[in-house]
C-alpha cells in the first residue's frame, strides 16, 4: 500500500507520544488506587504492543522488516501480525472492562 514517506514517522511517532500521554494522565488521575491503576498500566502497555503489531503489518516491508522470502510471501505473515494486533487489543480491553469493574465496585 503506498504512502508519503512522511507518514511512517508521523504514525509511530504520534502512537509513541499519544501512549506516554495516556500513561503519564492515566496514572496521575488514579494517583491513590494501586489496582486500578495497575489495570491503566496493563491497558496501556497491551494497546501499546497491539499498535506495534499493527505497524509491521501496514509498514513492515518500508522499515525493512523482510520476512516474506523465510515465510513464502507476506499474506500469511500479515495475517499473523494482525492476529496477533486483535490478540493484544482484546487483551487491552479486558484490562480496561478490569479497571471500569474495580471503580464502579467503590462506589
Amino acid at each position: 500500500m503506498p504512502f508519503e514517506s512522511e507518514v511512517i514517522l508521523l504514525f509511530i511517532g504520534g502512537v509513541c507520544i499519544v501512549s506516554l500521554l495516556e500513561l503519564v494522565i492515566g496514572c496521575a488521575l488514579l494517583k491513590g488506587e494501586k489496582g486500578t491503576r495497575r489495570c491503566w498500566i496493563g491497558h496501556v502497555a497491551s494497546m501499546t504492543i497491539a499498535m506495534v503489531f499493527l505497524i509491521r503489518c501496514i509498514f513492515g516491508s518500508r522499515l525493512g522488516i523482510d520476512v516474506t522470502r523465510a515465510y513464502g510471501g507476506t499474506s500469511p505473515w500479515n495475517s499473523v501480525n494482525i492476529g496477533l494486533f486483535g490478540v493484544c487489543w482484546a487483551i487491552s480491553a479486558g484490562f480496561l472492562l478490569a479497571m471500569l469493574g474495580s471503580k464502579t465496585k467503590k462506589s
